[in-house]
């Protein structure tokens, strides 16, 4: 089955026409006409791809602010990445975004479920199923040419089909790549702030 999105209203020129294809059933594969960008469900063989954008994310966030981020250690990380791959429900998504056969991107997304007693919660989005977005990481030469946002639409198509109804993250409030990608380009609201001092 093949579907194509209207294209955006937003005309900013970062928003890739789009075309939905279901593989395997359930998880989406996205592809990019203009971008050349195949989003597909993450697998084994993967992990060294992952480790790679990991890695460029860590640089970008240490060189930003080195208190709070560090490079992590790359001993056998490409081999925890893929034992992570092998771990499945029906409640978590993994994708990536390819060009050329290369993986630039990566997404990890989850289901959260109402909570217990949603009608004694305070906040009244805990008595609905959310989507979480955990990561969403693009390598440092791809920014700006589509992956990031395949990614993130074919989450939030996977979230809807999973009667999520809204869908949250977080980022590093001092980016001035992510916070403009999400509030300019995706349409994202601020929801809420994290408060830290030094002890």
């Amino acid at each position: 089955m093949r579907a194509c999105l209207p294209k955006p209203s937003r005309d900013d020129g970062l928003s890739p026409r789009l075309c939905y294809r279901r593989w395997l059933g359930r998880w989406p594969t996205v592809s990019s006409r203009l971008m050349h960008v195949t989003v597909r469900a993450a697998r084994a063989g993967d992990g060294v791809s992952i480790n790679r954008l990991w890695l460029s994310a860590a640089a970008y966030y240490t060189d930003l602010d080195p208190d709070h981020f560090q490079l992590p250690a790359d001993d056998g990380l490409g081999g925890s990445w893929d034992d992570d791959l092998t771990e499945t429900s029906d409640d978590s998504l993994r994708l990536v975004a390819e060009v050329g056969g290369q993986v630039v991107g990566w997404l990890t997304a989850r289901i959260e479920q109402p909570a217990a007693n949603p009608d004694r919660q305070l906040v009244r989005e805990l008595s609905w199923r959310r989507l979480a977005i955990d990561a969403l990481v693009v390598h440092r030469d791809q920014w700006r040419h589509g992956a990031g946002t395949a990614l993130l639409e074919a989450a939030e198509d996977w979230g809807r089909s999973s009667g999520a109804r809204v869908v949250r993250l977080d980022t590093y409030a001092h980016s001035a790549v992510s916070v403009p990608f999400y509030e300019e380009h995706m349409g994202y609201e601020r929801r809420s702030i994290v408060f830290q001092k030094w002890l």
